[in-house]
């Protein structure tokens, strides 16, 4: 009974700092598609007439190994909505959902959801289309998700997203912050219903991005670029593009095109395998759309680069232990490039990784931000070749091409890129490659380059490691001492917890259960001003209400946060 007393004592005294306010989410289980229950159906089915929702704590259950069918699209105005897999203790799939064609239009939705609310999805397969019957892929759509509305975020974590003509994610309106975790984005664009300027896996072209967060993700298999911000009119005011693995991009208009950037770009950590396999060319039409960095090739024509942006003196760069690699097949392309009927000339090339305004940002450490690499993977899609070779030549037959034009009026089904259907990246893509090679110790901290979830040990040294954590200063020193809201939350099982010092010093932020014992110390030690990150690994304790409590000199700040398991 003492310890009953002194344990709530302890839980009113946080309560005096922290606020519950509404009490926990409520879990609602869904079904499996049956003949007629369709997932947005369900999802929708929960909002009144009225607009409001029967339950706003309502988090969506999917069964693993279950497979759902949307066939409209979602739209969540006002409200969270929250889609996560259920656990088990055994090996079983996650649960898939597929874009479905419905009885009006006999096509899919234009999108899984139009975000008018915040989102949060975790541990869920997303494709574009049916899989099951192949056919479907004819009427591919442009999306999964799309905000329509300012200031949300979006939360994407362990999930995989395949199969749509246009962009896995877009941003019509300006977010508040996207994070992209754990994630694979596969089969980004398809040339059977758009053109070679589709096939994103992200696009914020529409306006200003406060925090794009994308980490220990794999891309495979894009035509277009993993971001687009080209010819945008605001900031990405916080870029962490951080240990992702990226394989077979053709990369028509670039790799990262990120437009106008704020404070802080961190490009670091990155394995790439034929990430920019259409090369370095003097295509007017691919060159359209290289032209925020203002930079000529020696022709005079837009500079083709990996990594681009509208050059400013602010942002704060950093670039580094990032590694390439241009296999065998790839290179073979390049050389075909110099044969008739598909002459390049100059010849092709792989091209120059940054501008020369980056380099400068970064000085002699541009000279190592990317670097060549020699491993190869386990089990990966082949380098689009055909598409690319397609795409090169000429109009005329027997053997028709693009004609270096966006247009695919003379596309054929036998040009696609290696596409695969999903259980192929759940099941059988192994990105990983020999822990002998350098690049295994390659990455900031001595872990392994790439997606750590490749390399599972090392993910989970990398969650519990201070290296995990990124400062992310400002324009200038804050003035605050601040603890920010956890994100995500509710969370399973990691999150991170980020704090702003207006001085440093001695700080400690230290996580509490409901009864006052201390669960983890994730900083002890001299912290300097400015913003950080740190990430907290639950996967060791239960499900419940935390508080995390921040301390620096006289100040401190407490806040709770959900672990939903």
């Amino acid at each position: 009974m003492r310890t009953m007393h002194l344990a709530t004592a302890v839980l009113l005294a946080l309560l005096v700092l922290v606020p519950l306010g509404a009490s926990g989410q409520n879990k609602v289980r869904v079904p499996p598609f049956g003949g007629t229950n369709y997932l947005n159906d369900f999802i929708n089915g929960d909002t009144l007439a009225s607009g409001a929702r029967r339950d706003s704590t309502c988090i969506y259950v999917l069964s693993r190994g279950g497979s759902y069918l949307v066939n409209a699209v979602v739209r969540n105005i006002g409200w969270t909505l929250r889609i996560i897999a259920n656990d088990t203790t055994g090996n079983v799939p996650k649960p898939a959902v597929y874009l479905y064609p419905n009885s009006q239009t006999q096509l899919p939705p234009g999108q899984f959801v139009d975000m008018r609310g915040n989102c949060y999805v975790k541990n869920v397969i997303m494709s574009g289309y049916f899989e099951p019957l192949p056919g479907n892929l004819t009427a591919l759509q442009g999306a999964l998700f799309n905000t329509t509305a300012v200031g949300l975020n979006l939360t994407l974590d362990s999930c995989m997203l395949t199969n749509t003509n246009g962009n896995h994610v877009r941003t019509d309106q300006a977010p508040k912050t996207v994070r992209i975790t754990n994630c694979i984005f596969a089969n980004m664009g398809y040339l059977g219903r758009s053109n070679l300027g589709a096939g994103k896996g992200i696009d914020v072209r529409g306006g200003s991005v406060d925090s794009l967060i994308m980490v220990n993700n794999t891309f495979v298999n894009w035509q277009d670029r993993i971001i687009r911000h080209f010819s945008s009119t605001a900031n990405i005011g916080y870029l962490r593009f951080e240990h992702n693995t990226c394989v077979n991009g053709m990369s028509y208009h670039g790799f990262l095109s990120l437009g106008r950037v704020g404070r802080r770009v961190i490009i670091r950590d990155n394995l790439l395998l034929d990430a920019f396999a259409a090369g370095q060319d003097t295509d007017g039409t691919r060159q359209a759309e290289y032209t925020d960095s203002g930079e000529k090739d020696a022709f005079g024509g837009p500079r083709m680069t990996w990594v681009f942006s509208v050059p400013n003196d602010t942002t704060v760069w950093t670039v580094s232990n990032n590694y390439y690699r241009i296999t065998p097949a790839g290179q073979s392309f390049f050389d075909s490039a110099s044969i008739l009927p598909i002459i390049a000339n100059p010849a092709l090339v792989k091209g120059s990784p940054l501008t020369y305004h980056i380099n400068g940002k970064l000085g002699a450490d541009s000279l190592t931000a990317f670097q060549a690499h020699t491993a190869d993977m386990v089990n990966v899609p082949k380098v689009m070749k055909e598409m690319m070779k397609w795409y090169r030549r000429p109009f005329a037959l027997p053997d028709s091409g693009a004609a270096k034009t966006k247009g695919t009026g003379t596309w054929k089904a036998q040009y696609d890129f290696d596409r695969r259907f999903l259980t192929y990246f759940r099941d059988t893509m192994n990105c990983t490659y020999p822990t002998a090679n350098p690049i295994y110790t390659g990455a900031k901290g001595g872990y392994p380059a790439g997606d750590l979830n490749w390399f599972p040990s090392r993910y989970t040294a990398w969650l519990a490691d201070p290296v995990s954590a990124v400062s992310e200063p400002g324009n200038g020193v804050p003035a605050v001492f601040e603890l920010h809201q956890n994100y995500p939350n509710p969370f399973n099982p990691a999150t991170t917890i980020s704090f702003t010092l207006g001085k440093g010093g001695f700080t400690t932020l230290v996580v509490y259960n409901v009864l006052g014992q201390k669960v983890a110390t994730l900083v002890s030690g001299n912290v300097a001003a400015g913003r950080h990150d740190v990430k907290f690994d639950a996967s060791t304790v239960s499900s419940g209400m935390y508080f995390y409590r921040l301390e620096s000199g006289s100040l401190s700040s407490v806040k709770k946060m959900m672990l939903l398991k």
